[in-house]
């Protein structure tokens, strides 16, 4: 039970470990607009989340397993209070996972939350630009009902 656990820790150490290296690749590839790139790495980045929650169920199996034969062990149980009941020869690789693990997940969750907001700001300046192409712009004032108030030109021939 006790290995099961660790292999299932190891295992998402290196999953998150591979995840954080594909985060910094993806900032990359927003930052140089690289959409080929991009494109390969959100679909290298899926199948990674679907193996993370995989590896997730393979954890939570373990954990249960373990609840079974020690009814101390709950599904609220903290990790540290599990650890403290683990076999002394795993306790210290155990411990090492779990505090390495906390620790890039945070640095995958922050990789993940920076490249959304680079997204989102690299789709508003596409938005700017597409609004300057097709002649729309909003006015320095609100309309009449409090809304923007929003003019359109014809810069485009619609005589195809």
């Amino acid at each position: 039970m006790w290995k099961d656990l660790l292999q299932a820790l190891n295992d998402l150490m290196k999953t998150y470990e591979a995840l954080v290296k594909l985060g910094e690749k993806k900032r990359s590839a927003l930052v140089a607009i690289d959409m080929h790139t991009l494109e390969r790495l959100i679909a290298e980045e899926k199948t990674m989340t679907e193996r993370i929650g995989a590896l997730e169920v393979a954890r939570q199996k373990a954990l249960a397993e373990l609840a079974d034969r020690d009814r101390a062990i709950t599904k609220d149980t903290k990790m540290d209070a599990v650890l403290a009941r683990a076999p002394k020869e795993y306790q210290r690789a155990l411990s090492a996972l779990h505090a390495g693990l906390s620790k890039k997940a945070a640095e995958a969750k922050e990789l993940g939350d920076n490249n959304t907001i680079l997204m989102q700001e690299a789709l508003k300046v596409v938005q700017i630009h597409l609004n300057r192409i097709g002649g729309t712009r909003v006015e320095p004032t609100y309309g009449a009902k409090g809304g923007e108030k929003v003019t359109h030109a014809r810069n485009f021939q619609y005589d195809a």
